[in-house]
């Protein structure tokens, strides 16, 4: 799962383009960032704290993105 969100976090981090319309967006919820800025098009800026405030786990259970750590799994 968490593969998963991080490869969603960096396609939403795509659909953004630009560091400014992520910093709108963080204006926005109420963010403030640490100033520095990040290229958005980067796999491992998909890991910084920042990111995960901004599409956090919530964010995906309100698209309805299923859990798959709640499902067991057996061998048949």
């Amino acid at each position: 799962m968490q593969w998963i969100r991080r490869r969603l976090r960096m396609i939403r981090m795509k659909q953004w383009k630009t560091y400014k319309k992520m910093r709108k967006e963080m204006r926005r919820k109420g963010i403030k960032g640490n100033g520095q800025k990040m290229d958005v098009t980067k796999w491992k800026d998909s890991k910084v704290h920042i990111i995960h405030m901004l599409v956090g786990n919530k964010y995906f259970d309100e698209l309805g993105l299923i859990d798959l750590t709640k499902y067991k799994v057996g061998l048949c």
